[in-house]
């Protein structure tokens, strides 16, 4: 194998890599998006737990203006 076929060989692996690289940036990209959401769901189910947990009484009257 010359020196010019081995050059050829390593930059097509390089831009294949590169290309892999770029798929698995956008796929982790949307499961970060995936994570988020699903944060902001579990922080939404907290509060919702944590108000249930509240007499209705003190609710009530902490509403009314």
């Amino acid at each position: 194998m010359s020196l010019a076929e081995a050059f050829l060989t390593t930059a097509k692996d390089m831009l294949m890599m590169s290309e892999n690289i770029k798929r698995l940036e956008g796929r982790i990209d949307r499961i970060a998006d995936d994570v988020h959401g699903l944060d902001r769901r579990v922080m939404k189910i907290e509060l919702m737990i944590d108000l249930a947990k509240q007499p209705a009484i003190e609710r009530i009257t902490r509403e009314l203006p």
